[in-house]
């Protein structure tokens, strides 16, 4: 296999590959000097099959990287017709910081030809102010599965603690995030409020309008 330092030597040689084999692909390492910085590949089928085929929504979230250099892994997925995962583009970044998310989105945004999604991401903070500025706050929505772990968490911190309560808060919050009309939504947040009014606070200060 090699020791890692020799594959991080081919990875300029990998985008060339990757840009020559499959047209309209993005693909180039950053150096910092001589060493590795950052790396952002979008293969040109997926930029395509994207725009052409998947529903306007972009997942984007990172993962951290085990091994020598650790780092973390950025990606960006929609969904097909079948509702399936589409990888549309990822990067190795050094960490979980503002400057980094910025520049994974911005490459983004670029490959997607003038494109506007829908972006939909967890509440990380460096997503929360990178996300907007990129591709505008009208742009962004949370995901729910996130919201609703955060909310459990916060409900037993006021001693909801029994599973079958916390599945019932969960439902309850299910409605909320899927109301249809403002209406709705009101009977909703009533109905959680007769709980805990510190349950109505936690979800209206997290930007249910998103």
């Amino acid at each position: 296999m090699g020791r890692p330092e020799d594959h991080y030597k081919l990875l300029l040689w990998l985008c060339v590959v990757i840009t020559r084999a499959n047209p309209d692909s993005r693909a180039f390492v950053e150096l910092d000097g001589c060493r590795f910085k950052r790396m952002f590949v979008a293969l040109g089928a997926s930029l395509n099959g994207f725009i052409l085929g998947c529903t306007n929504i972009l997942f984007v979230d990172g993962a951290h990287l085990s091994g020598p250099y650790e780092g973390m892994l950025r990606g960006a997925v929609g969904l097909d017709a079948d509702n399936y995962l589409f990888d549309v583009a990822y990067a190795i970044v050094s960490s979980e910081n503002n400057e980094d998310w910025e520049w994974f989105l911005s490459n983004v945004e670029e490959c997607l030809g003038g494109l506007q999604p829908v972006v939909m991401s967890d509440r990380n903070n460096a997503l929360l102010y990178t996300v907007p500025k990129v591709f505008g706050i009208e742009c962004y929505i949370y995901c729910v599965r996130h919201i609703r772990e955060n909310f459990v968490t916060v409900a037993a911190k006021y001693g909801y603690r029994k599973e079958a309560t916390k599945d019932l808060l969960k439902e309850i919050l299910n409605r909320v995030t899927h109301a249809a009309s403002e209406a709705e939504y009101g009977l909703t947040m009533d109905e959680l409020r007769k709980f805990k009014r510190e349950s109505v606070v936690w979800v209206e200060g997290n930007e249910p309008e998103r």
